[in-house]
């Protein structure tokens, strides 16, 4: 399980996680029974575990996700984006 934990040790974000990525813009990719979605530095779901695959990190405020077999974009609160 994979987790977060801070400069001294400390576990910030419980190991519940799959897989997942570095903080980027303040947010994390985390995969969770094979659904991906992004977490806050506080461990709280911004946007939630209901994607089939996600790019790692956002590019100009956006980042790509599959869900049921179409791919888009979302930005850093979920909307869906151009």
């Amino acid at each position: 399980r994979w987790g977060f934990v801070d400069k001294a040790g400390k576990i910030i974000i419980q190991p519940k996680y799959d897989l997942a990525w570095d903080f980027s813009g303040g947010l994390a990719m985390v995969v969770l029974r094979k659904k991906y979605g992004f977490i806050d530095e506080s461990g709280n779901e911004v946007i939630p575990l209901t994607y089939n695959y996600a790019d790692f990190s956002f590019q100009n405020g956006k980042v790509q996700v599959k869900q049921n077999g179409r791919y888009f974009y979302i930005d850093k609160t979920g909307k869906e984006v151009k």
